[in-house]
């Protein structure tokens, strides 16, 4: 699943925080991050809703930048 952030120098803070919780994740680009939970045997939506807690948990420790988990197939442009 991918991420968009707002803050480009955000990436690998977002990267290093979800391996922390055992995700897969990488950057992608200038402001992306590809990243999969744990349980990669559940369903997308399962996965979805397990993605988006952490990033609630990530947003709150840095107030002011967005992080959007992207519809599957978007693209993050450079």
């Amino acid at each position: 699943m991918r991420i968009l952030l707002s803050d480009p120098d955000s990436v690998d803070d977002l990267v290093a925080f979800l391996r922390r919780c055992d995700c897969s994740a990488d950057p992608v680009g200038a402001r992306g991050v590809e990243a999969v939970p744990p349980h990669a045997a559940r369903s997308f939506e399962y996965l979805r809703m397990e993605l988006d807690a952490y990033l609630r948990v990530w947003r709150e420790m840095h107030p002011g930048v967005t992080a959007e988990l992207l519809t599957p197939g978007t693209a993050i442009l450079v």
